[in-house]
């Protein structure tokens, strides 16, 4: 009997030992990290699902916006033509203006040493001293840019209505004869352009008739 009850005295204290050693093993573990302590952690590390931004490629660039596809490579730098270095003829095709659109060449001749630059359309007008007046306009978009060497000619072709219309408009009589200057582009300040004067194909003064805008066309180079 006195064995049996030394057991059952044996079994609590047992089991009083074992919570007494498990007890502080437990209350000394870090708790658990909180939901802000995650976030801040996570965030100086990339996510392996996030691609890497894009970086800027060679073939991707833009192209350049000052360069010229009428300019030829390796066309050295020169100064803009001015009327002073500028001779200009003007040159009637057709010997007797039709119904169809009258045409004729405006020629620019380099007279100096050195090269010159042509980057745009000439500007001619035919006028009545204020009174009326017909101008060019360029036939085309494309952009402009030759180089005048010395004594190398440059034709831009024009064309315009010669003849009345059937109410019997044109912008100048046609018994007028009206002056013609003419302009390089990009003149100099001051620069009112040069008088110049209508001949035909074997070099005769003719009378130009301009009843409407005269439009030019693009260059060739002689």
């Amino acid at each position: 009997m006195a064995r049996r009850t030394a057991a059952y005295s044996a079994i609590p204290l047992a089991v009083v030992l074992a919570v007494t050693a498990c007890g502080p093993s437990h209350h000394g573990a870090a708790p658990p990290p909180s939901s802000a302590h995650r976030t801040t952690a996570s965030a100086g590390t990339p996510d392996p699902t996030t691609p890497p931004p894009a970086t800027p490629s060679a073939t991707t660039r833009p192209p350049r916006t000052n360069a010229s596809p009428s300019t030829p490579a390796g066309t050295p730098h020169a100064a803009p033509c001015r009327s002073g270095q500028l001779r200009w003829t003007l040159t009637r095709l057709d010997a007797k203006p039709g119904h169809k659109p009258s045409t004729a060449l405006l020629t620019a001749t380099n007279t100096a040493a050195r090269p010159c630059a042509l980057h745009g359309y000439p500007y001619l007008e035919a006028h009545v001293g204020k009174g009326p007046a017909v101008w060019t306009e360029p036939g085309t978009k494309a952009r402009i840019r030759l180089l005048l060497r010395h004594g190398r000619p440059v034709v831009f072709p024009l064309t315009y209505r010669a003849v009345p219309d059937r109410h019997g408009y044109c912008a100048i009589p046609t018994d007028f004869d009206p002056v013609i200057d003419v302009r390089p582009p990009h003149p100099a300040r001051g620069d009112y352009g040069t008088p110049v004067r209508m001949t035909d194909t074997r070099g005769r003064p003719v009378r130009p008739v301009f009843c409407d805008t005269i439009r030019i066309g693009p260059p060739r180079q002689r």
